[in-house]
Parts: C-alpha cells; structure tokens; sequence
C-alpha cells in the first residue's frame, strides 16, 4: 500500500527526495488479501480494496499529502471533496496493481498483455552485451519483468529492499514462480559488481528511473516543476556498454496490461560524451514518463514528496 516518508526528506531543489523503501501494510492485512486471491479469485480479492483505503486515507496523511499534491499538480486546483474522493482512487489502483501482481505471477495465462516496441529489445539484445531496461513505478512494473521473461534472457529487476522481514518472506512465497530475478541494492559500491555480471551474460537489467535514492542525479522539469531523477541506470550502460531501452507496462482493464518499450539507446565510446548521453536520456525518459502520467494519472505509484 502507499509508501510513508521518512522525516528527513528534502526538497528536489536541495536534494532528492527521499523515499524509505518500505510498502505499507502488515503481515496479517497482506496475508488476508493473499487468501481472498487463492480462495475466492481476482475479483472477489478486489472488493475489500474502498474500505481499506479509505482507512489509509485517514490513518496515513503524509501518503494523502503526496498523493494529493501529484494530483493537483497533473488535473490542477481541485475542491476538497473531489481531492479525497480521488486521491481515495489513486490508493485503490494501487492496491488492485498489487493483488493483480501476485495473481499474473501465480497464473499468466490468464493475462493478456499486448507487446509494442518488443523489437527493441530484441536488437538490443542481440548486440550481445546485455540491456539496462529503464521503467518507472507506473502499472504493474513486477508483472512487467515477468511477462519480459519470454524474450529468452534473463530478467534481473533492481530495487530497494527495505521492508520489514515478516512481510517480504511472505511476498516472496507468494511469487516463487516469478520470472524473474529480484537483485536489491544498498547504495554501496559493491552492488555494480552484480549488475556488470549480469549485462556480461547478456542479461536484462531492469532498473526504475523515477525514485532517487541517492545523490547521483539531475534535475529535469516533470508536471511543472524541478524534480530529481537518478542517473545510476545510464551510467551503468556506460560502463557496460549495454544499450539502454526506456519501458513501461501500464493496465487497460481486468487481466490486459499493455507494455511499450521506446528504441535503444547506445552510449558512446568516449568517456567525455557520457555526461551529454546521460541528461539525454534523461530528458527523454521525463517527457516519456510525464506524457504517460497524464494519459494513465492514477497509475503512478509514488506516495512520498516527489517534489520535496
């Protein structure tokens, strides 16, 4: 469910916004949605999702704050009865993304998923030196490093792994038969080492371009205002020499998810050109993402001060 902030989050013109990895939620709400999907189907796992997040919209306001300023950003100056009523919608969309997660991964056959773009993976691949796929918290991003899994490489998806023990043991029960590989970072160095490893075997290297974790990043205008967006994916390419291909999976409807991968982009050979190769990439990725947005606004699913 929505992410809390941390209390020590600053504003995008200082530094990025922080975000502190951790889903909302406890091990015995995750776990009843969990049974509802096994027992009952999709559709009846859906519909406890309006109480639950009316709950979340009164018990957890810095996740309403966010929400609702990213709303009044993208629709503008709301009234305050139409600002809960849809921030309200921008919870549930998350919480069917997530129970629709689980139930794509338990069972994808009974998912359709229209491919666009599917060739730019292909001849990315094909170079041989593996593929940095930059996505962003827009749809069912896990179900999209799923479905990815029929291109024939593996998917190794990047992330911050900070929830609570309990809750990720059971997570990863559930989707034991997911296709893909979940590689967590910690910020350390160390963590290159993993992700070099895999674009040397030619791998998928699947990494969200809209959270800034750290410091490495540049400041780009998104819906209006700055915003910092992290670099590490397009230096990672760099250092590779993979070629970098921006995607993103957004839900039409019940069980049809539609994914859209954009033409590969190579970085130079030149060390001295990869500053220019990294803010392009950036600038495309913001008029990529902030187009998306617009399009699909209740399925971005950043609940912390994205702005500061």
């Amino acid at each position: 469910m929505p992410n809390k902030p941390t209390s020590r989050e600053q504003p995008a013109t200082a530094s990025a916004a922080r975000w502190t990895g951790r889903s909302r939620g406890g091990y015995y709400g995750n776990l009843f949605f969990i049974h509802m999907l096994r027992m009952f189907g999709l559709r009846a796992a859906f519909l406890p999702l309006p109480l639950v997040c009316a709950y979340y919209l009164l018990a957890y306001p810095a996740a309403r704050r966010a929400s609702t300023g990213y709303l009044t950003r993208l629709l503008g100056p709301l009234p305050a009865w139409r600002r809960a009523r849809l921030v309200h919608r921008h919870f549930v969309s998350m919480g069917r993304m997530l129970i629709e997660r689980m139930a794509m991964i338990a069972d994808p056959s009974s998912f359709l998923c229209a491919f666009e773009g599917v060739e730019h993976l292909r001849n990315a691949l094909g170079r041989g030196r593996g593929l940095v796929l930059v996505s962003a918290h827009v749809g069912n991003w896990e179900a999209a490093g799923h479905l990815l899994g029929g291109l024939g490489a593996p998917v190794n998806v990047v992330g911050v792994n900070r929830e609570v023990e309990s809750i990720r043991n059971l997570f990863d029960r559930q989707m034991s038969n997911k296709a893909f590989r979940f590689l967590p970072v910690e910020g350390s160095p160390l963590d290159t080492i993993a992700l070099l490893a895999a674009l040397r075997r030619n791998e998928i290297v699947a990494v969200h371009g809209d959270r800034a974790t750290g410091d490495d990043t540049l400041e780009r205008p998104f819906l209006g205002r700055p915003a910092r967006f992290p670099t590490g994916a397009y230096r990672l390419a760099a250092a590779a020499g993979a070629p970098v291909v921006q995607g993103f999976s957004v839900r039409e409807r019940l069980r049809c998810y539609r994914f859209m991968a954009y033409p590969a982009m190579n970085p130079p050979p030149d060390p001295a050109e990869r500053d220019a190769f990294i803010g392009g990439c950036i600038g495309s990725y913001v008029e990529r993402l902030e187009a998306l947005v617009r399009r699909y606004p209740f399925q971005w699913y950043n609940f912390y001060p994205f702005w500061g």
